[in-house]
């Protein structure tokens, strides 16, 4: 009987030492399941940076010269019609002055095509009375909307990629001549006015619709950095630059001077050197998201090369949280 007893007592030992076995070995799962944030961190390296300022809107025309007659009366005969062509000095339309009956004609000005008539026959004219236009047909200009959070960058002589709607596969070339000074706001949106001239008119129409990348800065050779690196405080920006001296690490907050900035890339022009490890914001991977695999360019109208995100590292001691 003493035996059994015995017996019964190590089966009893060894069951309570496999329960106590897999209840540690669950907490020890639960707590690696519960790792949130990771670190990243990239490298300040050098190469190009180009910044854009985007804008939709219309072809327009050069030049536009009011057409008005010089007499007192009435139409009498109509020789050119909305969106004819004429040369200067083309009969546009005939006039009959009231009372001595003399027939008058309205000429064009200039060279270009009849837009915005109001002639028809027996409307009444007088003198300085604008009863067309004549536009110019043979140069145009891009006239396009830039959002107000990007107009300060926008200054005249720059250069600008246009492209229009209705030539496909034709990228025509343009510079920055006017910049309005008074936006317009729809819909809590304001936009300001921006004149490009074009290099090239072939093809172009009036009101086609168009739309031009303004390139408002580009340097080569220079220190870049993820622009998601950057701390703002106040007017000065900073980043967190990480050391390491054998197995201690240490985080410090730079003050740093920039440069260009692109929707990627900013450029540093002071405050750090080529080669320096810096810290980027910590994300916690969600449902199997990798960060490795994240896409922050989706929506980049700008462009750089030379700065790469490095892999997601851990946490070291000694270590800085930002």
């Amino acid at each position: 009987m003493k035996k059994q007893n015995t017996g019964r007592l190590r089966i009893a030992a060894i069951l309570l030492a496999c329960a106590a076995m897999a209840a540690a070995l669950g907490g020890c799962g639960i707590r690696k399941a519960s790792t949130s944030t990771q670190t990243r961190t990239a490298k300040v390296t050098r190469g190009a940076i180009s910044v854009t300022v985007h804008g939709t809107g219309t072809i327009q025309p050069t030049s536009v010269q009011a057409v008005s007659g010089t007499v007192t009366g009435k139409i009498t005969q109509i020789f050119k019609q909305n969106g004819d062509p004429v040369q200067d000095g083309d009969n546009i339309a005939e006039v009959t002055a009231t009372g001595t009956g003399v027939k008058t004609d309205i000429t064009a000005p200039m060279d270009g095509v009849v837009a915005q008539s109001l002639l028809t026959v027996g409307t009444p004219v007088q003198p300085g009375m604008t009863v067309c236009q004549v536009q110019s047909a043979a140069s145009f200009n891009a006239v396009v909307n830039v959002d107000e959070l990007d107009i300060a960058g926008v200054k005249a002589g720059q250069k600008a990629d246009v492209s229009v709607d209705a030539i496909s596969g034709k990228l025509f070339s343009g510079t920055v001549q006017k910049i309005s000074q008074v936006g317009v706001a729809t819909n809590g949106v304001t936009d300001f006015s921006v004149t490009l001239s074009m290099d090239d008119s072939t093809g172009l129409m009036s009101n086609m619709s168009a739309s031009a990348d303004i390139h408002t800065g580009e340097n080569q050779n220079t220190l870049l950095v993820p622009v998601e690196a950057l701390q703002t405080k106040g007017a000065d920006r900073y980043l967190t630059v990480r050391t390491t001296s054998g197995k201690t690490t240490k985080d410090t907050q730079v003050k740093v001077s920039v440069g260009l900035i692109s929707d990627t890339q900013a450029e540093i022009t002071s405050g750090v050197n080529e080669g320096d490890t810096v810290v980027l914001p910590s994300l916690a991977p969600t449902n199997g998201t990798s960060i490795n695999g994240l896409n922050r360019n989706s929506n980049s109208s700008s462009s750089s090369s030379g700065a790469a995100a490095s892999g997601a590292s851990s946490t070291a001691s000694g270590g800085k949280a930002s």
